[in-house]
């Protein structure tokens, strides 16, 4: 990745880490989990750029890394919804007021920015991005279509599809588990 043209997330992540005033409670475990999955050992780093905490590791670097690493489904929609705690943790439900879910802007946040740029709208089970197989892996991008529904009625519908084919036309196990795997009945 270049410098002289650094994706539009890593751009909005400048724009938008000075308006960072405080993490929501999950938000720095979310980001210890990302950190290490992506190989980042946490550190007691001294300068973890424009945030206002140290969560033992650097931030900066850990989303640098979680805008460039992902390639499956669920990997997507959890970089979207770390980014959404981190940056605009009001819009997460761990925020004082989620709902009704408020409409904002795509462009006013990183996630949904990412999000957007992330969601590949199909036929469900894959009806937001390709899930290999998996009924939930898509679905990991339920809260960002959500959001980004409040503005674009596309997203909305294909959020409403993915919720559909969850609850009435996924396997079930025998006590109601919804299967992880689209073709057949598998917990996991």
């Amino acid at each position: 990745m270049g410098d002289e043209h650094p994706p539009p997330f890593l751009r909005l992540l400048d724009h938008f880490a000075s308006k960072v005033a405080c993490m929501p409670p999950l938000t720095s475990y979310y980001l210890l989990l990302l950190g290490l999955s992506l190989g980042i050992a946490p550190t007691m780093a001294k300068n973890i750029g424009p945030f206002p905490y140290n969560p033992g590791f650097n931030v900066s670097a850990v989303l640098a890394l979680a805008g460039s690493l992902p390639s499956h489904s669920w990997e997507y929609g959890t970089a979207s919804q770390a980014l959404l705690e981190l940056f605009d943790p009001e819009l997460s439900v761990y925020g004082s007021k989620p709902f009704p879910v408020p409409t904002i802007t795509p462009k006013n946040s990183p996630a949904l920015t990412y999000a957007e740029e992330k969601i590949m709208i199909a036929e469900p089970p894959n009806g937001l991005s390709n899930g290999d197989g998996a009924v939930g892996d898509p679905a990991s991008l339920g809260v960002s279509a959500v959001l980004l529904g409040k503005t674009n009625h596309t997203f909305a519908q294909a959020a409403q599809q993915e919720v559909e084919v969850l609850v009435a036309q996924a396997p079930r196990w025998d006590n109601g588990a919804i299967s992880h795997r689209a073709a057949y009945a598998e917990l996991w």
